[in-house]
């Protein structure tokens, strides 16, 4: 019984993704602005009352996981392949959104084998990555040029390659609050409070950027501190 209350929420995301494709093909992009970040929501509570009611199973990881693929996979993939389809002549580059869900595909089976990633991730989380998509697409940061088709494309690789890469990524799951501990997670609040306050969320794509940043900088000194120990 206990599991029902992750279970349900899993099958929220997965609704609510579903839902995202369907509104697209509407052309309602406003709605699924909206509906993302209920997705958002229902995948941080899922794993947060599976914790809590001590309900973690094999069935509700894999359950978890085909939601995040439909949600943060296949969504974003057709957002973005929606977006550079109005790009001409060059609009037969839109084909490089099938990247997105590809990696996405990978990134959550790789998790799903890999049972030492809890308090960091291998690879650019499937969420993050679904986020920094989210936010370029509706902070409309890039000019609707002939460049914008191009820098889509490289973030989209870029991304993508992060995805299934082994550079560590760290969680936001705090086991204490000693700053010693948590240095990077204080300071991703402490940068993302400062950007919404100026930018709102349109600075969502900045957060991301910086999340990884920080992650790499940090994997970058730990490593060099151990090896110079």
């Amino acid at each position: 019984m206990k599991s029902l209350i992750p279970n349900f929420f899993t099958s929220l995301n997965l609704c609510i993704g579903l839902l995202c494709l369907f509104f697209m093909l509407s052309d309602k992009y406003d709605i699924v602005y909206y509906l993302f970040f209920i997705c958002l929501i229902s995948d941080y509570l899922d794993g947060f009352f599976a914790k809590k009611l001590n309900s973690i199973s094999d069935f509700g990881r894999e359950l978890d996981s085909l939601a995040d693929l439909i949600s943060f996979g296949v969504v974003p993939s057709f957002l973005i392949f929606s977006w550079l389809n109005q790009f001409e002549p060059l609009n037969n580059l839109k084909y490089f959104s099938i990247l997105i869900l590809l990696f996405s595909a990978y990134r959550l089976a790789k998790f799903n084998s890999d049972q030492s990633q809890s308090n960091d991730f291998k690879g650019l989380p499937t969420p993050a990555n679904a986020i920094l998509l989210f936010s370029l697409y509706y902070s409309n940061y890039f000019p609707f040029d002939f460049l914008t088709q191009y820098s889509m494309i490289f973030i989209v690789i870029l991304s993508s390659i992060l995805m299934i890469s082994e550079f560590k990524f760290f969680s936001m799951k705090f086991s204490n609050f000693s700053f010693k501990d948590n240095t990077e997670r204080f300071l991703i609040i402490f940068i993302s409070l400062i950007l919404i306050l100026i930018k709102g969320f349109d600075s969502l794509y900045l957060i991301i950027s910086a999340y990884t940043l920080i992650s790499l900088i940090s994997k970058f000194f730990k490593k060099s501190y151990k090896h110079n120990i």
